[in-house]
């Protein structure tokens, strides 16, 4: 499923936070890496010192892959950054971006860049968004084998569970990879009244079904997950979703949530939607958006 992967680069320190994952995930999967340093045409004289700045970077990363049979290719194109990015992605068959956002506020939680905001609405590719905190890799603790992954029930959320489960690769064992599956309930719902329609709480008989329902849809997902003899828990809750979401990755201490940026909850034509989107701007672990085949 993920055999190519394209990490953006532009020359800021910030931006290479996504380097440890991208060498975690192709050691792991064996996925050939592409570097990609977009530069502005102002800059065209400095060409050369733009291309060596990729050049050693892939010479780096590729000295901390294992796997000798794992290319890493340096990239350096004139243009803007999101067009170039998303149309490489395109042009390449790429199988996955993988970028770092490049700003962070003052309570810690990261806020996604310009560029990297165009280019996960523009690319139709799976998009992996790191925070600028990262843990420093070892062989013992992997950055990416705890993963939560939110679902609405829609057939287009459950699109993200293929990319899942290439990350953590079944021939890839650690006894700490885990995927948790979470359905979050609403509080309340609309109901229809004399002139406008309203929001009222569910009764407690209504929230103990729904709760019965989403943990047997969990189940049933996840005993096909288990299949290949991942370990999958499930986690019903309850509440604003895209707080939830959050609140869960903590209990659970996941170190990835991965969702579908469509769902009940989509805007048409749009790339994210509000749930995504708002978790988006508030994870401080790394997240996977996946926009769905079947949307």
């Amino acid at each position: 499923m993920i055999t190519r992967i394209l990490a953006p680069l532009d020359g800021c320190d910030r931006a290479e936070v996504v380097l440890p994952f991208v060498e975690e995930l192709s050691n792991r999967i064996g996925a050939h890496v592409t570097l990609l340093h977009v530069y502005p045409p102002t800059l065209r004289p400095q060409r050369d010192f733009h291309l060596q700045y990729i050049q050693t970077l892939a010479s780096q990363v590729r000295s901390r892959i294992e796997r000798t049979n794992v290319q890493v290719d340096p990239v350096a194109l004139e243009g803007t950054p999101n067009r170039q990015i998303a149309d490489y992605a395109a042009r390449e068959d790429i199988s996955l971006i993988a970028a770092a956002p490049h700003s962070q506020t003052s309570d810690g939680h990261w806020t996604i860049g310009r560029t990297a905001d165009k280019v996960i609405r523009e690319t139709s590719k799976p998009v992996l968004l790191v925070p600028l905190e990262t843990p420093d890799p070892t062989p013992s603790e992997p950055l990416l084998n705890r993963v939560l992954v939110p679902l609405d029930g829609s057939k287009p959320s459950r699109d993200v569970l293929p990319h899942v489960e290439a990350i953590l690769d079944k021939e890839w064992v650690f006894e700490s990879s885990t995927v948790w599956l979470t359905h979050i309930i609403p509080t309340e719902h609309y109901a229809s009244g004399p002139h406008i329609a309203k929001r009222v709480p569910y009764s407690r008989p209504e929230s103990e079904e729904l709760r019965a329902q989403a943990s047997r849809y969990l189940e049933e997902v996840a005993r096909k997950l288990r299949v290949s003899g991942r370990k999958v828990e499930i986690r019903v809750g309850e509440g604003d979703v895209a707080k939830m979401i959050l609140a869960v990755s903590v209990q659970v201490g996941a170190n990835l949530i991965a969702m579908s940026t469509h769902g009940h909850s989509g805007f048409n034509r749009l790339f994210l939607g509000s749930i995504a989107e708002r978790v988006l701007h508030k994870s401080t672990v790394p997240l996977m958006l996946v926009k769905p085949v079947s949307y």
